[in-house]
């Protein structure tokens, strides 16, 4: 199972005709070891206000805090007792978040920040200038603190998410104990009938959510709603009948649940230093930031 707990890395789905990207998530520069994503958040956020200001706008520097309970962050560390808990209620998070919204987890939504009353009390003029100035206020905000460039808060996480992927493969996939445990995870999910094209340590994890993936991706591609305007790899998520949504969402819990199974040993191993990664990473990009 990928662990995007925090990150929220595998796909892109804002509400009703959001783009949605499919499953996938570089430059040296200082990072201050000692600062938590907290700092590295804090530090960015302050740099934006402060340009924001010089720019006539206002803006309040706001950090999230991000709405996980014990059962994720357990979860995140390769507990298998609470991935077992949410493979049980929500699958990958695929098929099951149409069949039941409520489902959907958002650690943290546009309304939770201050701006977001800022920005509603701007006529669509102003709004405009604002969000230009906020994105060239970001970039050059995480110059800043991070020493990167980055063109947008889009480029930012897709620069995020390479490095990430990057690391993982540096650092994880030639981990002989990781190895072994990845290995006899794909077999058993093979043995289970699902199919595995890889038994890398970081890609074993993906293989049987990825199908899942790629059969809402061919379901969105083939259905009456235009994917004008959304760019290569992103489509729109699909409406989907509630019984048909409902057939799919039962299987790939079923999935989730053989997935969580077969790899009781290797996420054990693999996620506590997943999550080490991504958190360094991220904090290498200026930590966690609207």
């Amino acid at each position: 199972m990928p662990n995007r707990f925090l990150l929220g890395l595998a796909a892109l789905c804002l509400a009703g005709t959001a783009a949605c990207a499919s499953a996938a998530e570089t430059r040296s520069a200082p990072q201050p070891a000692e600062d938590s994503k907290a700092d590295q958040a804090q530090l960015t956020q302050s740099a934006i206000a402060d340009c924001m200001k010089r720019e006539g706008f206002k803006y309040v520097a706001w950090t999230p805090d991000p709405k996980t309970g014990d059962e994720q962050d357990k979860a995140a560390s390769g507990d298998y007792e609470a991935m077992r808990a949410i493979a049980r209620k929500r699958g990958f998070g695929i098929f099951t978040t149409i069949a039941d919204p409520s489902l959907k987890e958002v650690v943290w939504s546009e309304s939770d920040s201050p701006n977001f009353t800022i920005k509603n009390e701007l006529s669509p003029a102003q709004l405009a200038a604002y969000d230009t100035a906020l994105e060239s206020c970001r970039a050059q905000a995480v110059k800043k603190v991070t020493g990167r460039v980055v063109r947008s808060a889009e480029d930012l996480a897709e620069q995020r998410n390479q490095m990430i992927d990057q690391t993982l493969d540096r650092e994880l996939n030639g981990d002989p104990e990781l190895i072994e445990l990845a290995a006899a995870m794909g077999d058993c999910l093979k043995g289970k009938g699902y199919r595995i094209d890889s038994v890398r340590p970081a890609d074993i994890g993906r293989q049987v959510p990825n199908t899942f993936e790629e059969q809402l991706k061919r379901i969105a591609l083939n259905d009456d709603i235009p994917e004008e305007g959304i760019s290569e790899g992103r489509y729109i998520v699909p409406r989907l009948a509630p019984a048909t949504a409902r057939q799919w969402a039962d299987k790939e819990i079923k999935a989730a649940l053989d997935d969580v199974e077969c790899g009781k040993d290797f996420y054990a191993a693999y996620e506590p230093r997943n999550r080490e990664i991504s958190d360094r990473v991220t904090r290498m990009f200026g930590g966690v930031t609207p």
